[in-house]
């Protein structure tokens, strides 16, 4: 999987988390919901903030094969996400070595 890959489909499991009603408790591709939500601030359109250590803990044991399934999905605008934070989330995170769909 290509970082840039990686990361938009991490955030893609972001948005659909916001979707989610906040009562129910998710678990997708490995992270829990609370994980997912940390990694939100970091591909904001507006006033994007640097990944929280949270967030790249979450990234480190993610489900990577399970993200790939999200790779092509066409939300990531629709939920105000700059594609190109998304894409450098990896890098912010250090994971130089994620693995490539």
């Amino acid at each position: 999987m290509t970082s840039k890959n990686m990361a938009i489909m991490v955030i893609v499991m972001v948005m659909a988390s916001l979707v989610i009603e906040r009562s129910v408790a998710i678990d997708l591709c490995g992270m829990t919901q609370a994980e997912l939500n940390e990694c939100l601030p970091a591909v904001s359109k507006n006033n994007p903030k640097s990944p929280s250590q949270l967030c790249c803990n979450a990234l480190k044991h993610a489900d990577y094969t399970c993200l790939c399934g999200y790779k092509n999905s066409p939300w990531l605008g629709s939920f105000g996400v700059d594609p190109k934070l998304a894409s450098g989330l990896p890098k912010e995170c250090d994971l130089a070595n994620a693995p490539a769909c």
